[in-house]
């Protein structure tokens, strides 16, 4: 039977070339235009490399300082080196704990000047283990390099080429800031939708004084912020609750400004628009179904109100098809099944067609829908959830589109009645006697 359908649905696109097209088209635009919506979700919630284990990290990304004499003074912003040393540090429940604070600095050679900016990542040895970085040459620097406050460096393979014309210049030196940095490692650019990990080049925090032993907020605030790796999902509440117990032990040596960590947030936490700088505040599932299904809805209904048209126009002309299988016995559930089932295939082939082209909108439009230097790859794209919800806006689109004109083609009476003649006003036709 199915077979049937689909030879009828091929047939009927070969017939029926302009509605067709125009079927295919509004399709693969409405569905381009859903998953462009999706798969700026997805790049922010998916795995991967150096970012291979997001479904484990924990993310504190502001903190709270309350003066204890100015009611007035309350502040909220990164954290300090001290609290990453007090609170972090020592958490037991972590398989590591990472912070880092970025700048933009100019790198240059020792014996030649440069003036280009890049993004520098102030780190420590616990953000190797945190994130999964591909290594083409060296190694990152190490707890001793850290606790001295070497200036050791680690810089990805594009920055390698544009100063040293190779990916292997271990061991050789760059300034920042007037300061030599001999370089340890290098590492594959990551893109920049990796965005706690994502940088130039990363140095110990330590070996710049303007990150260490900062005072500012009587020593709580700073230009820090943590990322923390479980073990697994099921750690998230005993490291929360572990991290309560730091706080408190924290704010009772009596100093002038009280620590407060509101939020430790999960990577959905993160996708959905949470964020605890500035006043921020955790952002839930509900507010953000709440920004997202409108617009969700609108790029769903308006193509297929048009495409409603053209499909009822089109199955309008089968009307006496339609009423000749009823007349056989077909039942509408038939008649319904048979309609969505040759719609389905136009709907798949724009199915099919809105996917790539959601992939090409992306590349297109990222310069304002994420940022123009990201570099997006296979690996972040094509996940499960890309295409459960290209089949899922796939077959709404085919019920909502097809399935209203075919239930009222199939409700419809095999036989206009208003066409019949009248018995009592029917008139015998006069015999004629020879």
């Amino acid at each position: 039977m199915f077979k049937q359908y689909l030879k009828q649905a091929l047939q009927m696109l070969k017939e029926n070339r302009l509605t067709s097209v125009i079927s295919i088209l509004g399709t693969a635009l409405s569905i381009a235009m859903i998953l462009v919506v999706v798969l700026q979700f997805q790049i922010r919630l998916v795995d991967f490399r150096p970012e291979s284990n997001r479904d484990r990290m924990l993310y504190i990304l502001g903190i709270r300082a309350d003066s204890q004499t100015d009611p007035n003074n309350r502040n909220s912003t990164a954290m300090s080196d001290g609290v990453v040393k007090e609170c972090l540090y020592p958490l037991q429940t972590p398989e590591s704990v990472t912070a880092m604070a970025k700048d933009r600095s100019i790198v240059s050679l020792p014996n030649r000047r440069l003036f280009e900016e890049y993004v520098i990542c102030y780190t420590d040895p616990g953000f190797w283990k945190v994130f999964d970085f591909h290594f083409l040459a060296g190694k990152p620097f190490t707890e001793a390099d850290f606790s001295s406050g070497l200036p050791r460096a680690v810089i990805t393979n594009t920055l390698a080429r544009k100063l040293f014309g190779s990916e292997e210049p271990v061991g050789k030196e760059i300034e920042m800031g007037y300061v030599s940095y001999t370089v340890t490692g290098v590492v594959k650019e990551p893109s920049r939708a990796a965005g706690s990990a994502y940088s130039d080049v990363w140095v110990p925090y330590t070996s710049n004084t303007n990150y260490v032993n900062n005072q500012s907020c009587g020593g709580v605030c700073g230009n820090f912020q943590a990322v923390i790796l479980a073990h697994s999902s099921g750690d998230f509440d005993a490291i929360r609750a572990e991290i309560k117990q730091a706080v408190a032990r924290y704010n009772a040596a009596g100093r002038d400004f009280v620590l407060g960590i509101n939020y430790v947030f999960s990577r959905v936490d993160v996708a959905l628009g949470s964020n605890d700088m500035n006043g921020g505040i955790q952002v839930g599932w509900l507010e953000y179904l709440t920004q997202k299904v409108p617009l969700l809805l609108f790029l769903l209904l308006v193509p297929t109100l048009n495409l409603t048209g053209v499909i009822q126009s089109s199955v309008q002309k089968r009307r006496s098809e339609m009423g000749l299988r009823k007349a056989f016995g077909a039942t509408k559930g038939r008649l319904l099944t048979q309609v969505l089932c040759e719609n389905l295939i136009t709907t798949m082939i724009g199915g099919i067609i809105g996917i790539i082209l959601s992939v090409v909108l992306l590349h297109l439009c990222k310069s304002f829908l994420l940022s123009r230097e990201m570099v997006i790859t296979f690996e972040m794209l094509f996940k499960p959830a890309l295409f459960a919800a290209a089949l899922f806006f796939t077959l709404l689109l085919n019920l909502l589109s097809a399935g209203l004109p075919a239930i009222r083609i199939a409700r419809e009476q095999i036989v206009d009645r208003n066409c019949l003649p009248d018995a009592r006003t029917a008139r015998r036709t006069p015999v004629l006697h020879q």
